[in-house]
């Protein structure tokens, strides 16, 4: 579903800029960097997470390229299509964006925090995260995979206490994934 958003740079700036004042009047903004960690090494931690959260990436496709072959491969390929559509760097940047700002306020600013035991609070807001980016049956691998991302960016939340280090990872992890993936699709 947010994928199809994505696809359109000017539909994500205009979510971006309806989610902001949504998120900023459910309190996910009190959090942006409510950590005792200084402001640098937030950013610091955000910046190294969104590059491993891409390293992770690679590894599972790389993973399941060399145990599942073609099958995946195929599956990856139709994924791909279906996740980037035609996307450019307009849309990359403001699909980065859009995770971060939207998203991250979201999930982990006000969903994550609004249970009181927070490792069901990182579950639901995971679970919740990979259904927003349920595309279909077909693809059912690649909504664990979100699953996964979810609960490592619910995991950074609640470690630093800062919601700025989530929004980092996932704009970076956006941004720079999908020109990846892009360049994988296009490599066949």
């Amino acid at each position: 579903m947010f994928f199809r958003i994505k696809h359109k740079w000017y539909l994500a700036l205009l979510v971006v800029m309806v989610s902001l004042p949504i998120s900023w009047k459910l309190g996910a903004w009190e959090h942006l960097t409510e950590s005792a960690s200084p402001l640098a090494q937030q950013i610091g931690i955000g910046i190294l997470t969104g590059m491993l959260s891409l390293g992770i990436d690679g590894a599972l496709h790389e993973t399941f390229k060399r145990t599942l072959g073609q099958r995946y491969l195929n599956v990856f390929e139709r994924h791909g299509r279906a996740v980037l559509g035609a996307m450019r760097w307009p849309a990359y940047i403001a699909g980065g964006l859009m995770a971060a700002l939207t998203e991250e306020p979201l999930f982990r600013g006000v969903l994550l925090l609004s249970f009181d035991n927070r490792a069901i609070g990182i579950g639901m807001a995971a679970v919740v995260f990979a259904f927003c980016h349920w595309m279909r049956l077909e693809f059912i691998g690649f909504w664990f995979w979100a699953i996964l991302e979810g609960l490592l960016f619910g995991i950074l939340m609640v470690l630093t206490g800062s919601l700025l280090v989530p929004m980092i990872a996932h704009g970076i992890h956006d941004l720079v994934g999908y020109r990846v993936f892009q360049a994988l699709i296009r490599r066949k």
